[in-house]
């Protein structure tokens, strides 16, 4: 008799084929079927993230945060996925709700009353859950939510009288890619570690609500990054600070080290990948060119954190939009005698 691949067994080929079928890839882009660009996320990484976020734009930001959620998923619901007529609509819309939170690792939701059981960063999952919750009602709803245990909260939705309008989109589409495959266990697992997929535009949505706020950033740190907004530099200095604590293996000697990298692990993540990658002094200093790159401020944190990871000092990272072209220089925030 064979031997059984125990690996194999964990894996959930139901999730892994509805991945393959909703969503598509390509050059280090994580895009659903109408173009939409995602990111793969590590659950405790987020919470980790959110909050270095947090501590380094210096305001309370759940409510923001919320609401970033929110507008995103409203946006992504415009495509009709949620939309039944007829009867038995109800029921037919929170089978495809399910579903679709089964599909994106976001936990178990509830209609009635409004709940998430397997919840990580709480105001994210409340605000995907709201937007749900408006559209089948058609109407506008305060929400609170509260939460019940560590994984576990109820939404707290009083009526509004805010007119209803279609969110504004994040992006433009991106050209599909081929299809999405990745080894995923059950429980939206890899490697026993549990993972999300969240759009890029809640993100975005986030870094622009900033506006008008002052982040708690050193001189010295802010003068090693690029002339841009404070919303910018804390989300990129919370993706920096995230990679230069974790434990990834992250190697690359030369220009060549950096892209294999990026292709293995940054590409995975949905942070896309360089078109070259080019060293700019002898000191480890390098530039990666980059030609479509939805949120520059979330790659380029990563890419500082790697860079300080592989060269062990404080890194200075320079950005230029020049037409469809992004480049990203990393070298010696100090100069090297």
């Amino acid at each position: 008799m064979p031997l059984i691949d125990e690996a194999e067994n964990l894996l959930d080929a139901e999730l892994m084929s509805a991945l393959e079928s909703n969503f598509t890839s390509r050059d280090g882009l994580i895009l659903d079927l109408h173009g939409n660009p995602w990111y793969r996320w590590r659950s405790d990484g987020l919470g980790a993230w959110w909050r270095m976020f947090e501590e380094t734009i210096n305001a309370p930001m759940g409510r923001r945060l919320a609401n970033s959620a929110c507008d995103e998923e409203e946006c992504l619901l415009n495509s009709g996925e949620l939309d039944f007529t007829g009867l038995f609509r109800k029921k037919k819309f929170t089978k495809s709700l399910v579903n679709r939170w089964w599909l994106c690792g976001w936990g178990q939701p509830s209609i009635q009353p409004a709940t998430i059981d397997g919840v990580s960063l709480t105001p994210v999952f409340a605000g995907f859950l709201q937007a749900a919750i408006e559209r089948i009602d058609s109407k506008r709803y305060r929400m609170r939510w509260e939460q019940k245990t560590s994984d576990s909260c109820v939404l707290n939705l009083e009526p509004s009288n805010h007119p209803i309008t279609a969110a504004k989109t994040s992006f433009e589409p991106y050209i599909p890619g081929s299809r999405f495959t990745l080894d995923v266990e059950k429980g939206w697992r890899i490697d026993g570690q549990r993972f999300h997929l969240l759009p890029v535009g809640m993100f975005r949505r986030l870094e622009e609500s900033c506006a008008g706020l002052v982040a708690h950033i050193s001189d010295d740190e802010r003068s090693s990054w690029p002339d841009m907004s404070d919303g910018f530099m804390s989300v990129a200095i919370a993706c920096k600070n995230l990679f230069v604590a974790g434990e990834e293996i992250f190697l690359a000697s030369d220009a060549e080290g950096w892209m294999e990298s990026c292709k293995s692990f940054f590409a995975p993540m949905g942070l896309s990948v360089p078109t070259s990658v080019s060293s700019i002094d002898d000191k480890g200093g390098i530039e990666l060119v980059y030609k479509q790159l939805p949120l520059v401020s979330v790659t380029v944190g990563y890419l500082a954190g790697a860079w300080t990871r592989c060269e062990g000092r404080p890194v200075k990272v320079n950005v230029i939009l020049q037409g469809e072209d992004t480049k990203i220089s990393l070298q010696s925030r100090y100069e090297i005698a």
